[in-house]
């Protein structure tokens, strides 16, 4: 997800995605971008679509998981 740029272009278009991190840094990066896109912020291409803000996204971690079945 990085700075979760493509992301929000994609919220702000309507689109579905689907956005794979492995860094820790998802929690004060990537997850707090997307909230601001939902609460309406105004960069990129929000001005050229009239972004209004909204939506939801959904985020979930996976188990580390441990020992072999």
């Amino acid at each position: 997800m990085g700075s979760s740029t493509t992301q929000a272009v994609a919220h702000k278009m309507n689109r579905r995605y689907l956005g794979v991190e492995q860094i820790d840094y998802i929690n004060t990066v990537s997850v707090p971008r997307l909230h601001k896109v939902i609460e309406v912020e105004q960069g990129g291409i929000s001005k050229d679509i009239d972004w209004q803000g909204g939506g939801i996204f959904v985020y979930v971690e996976l188990m580390e998981k441990t020992g072999f079945p």
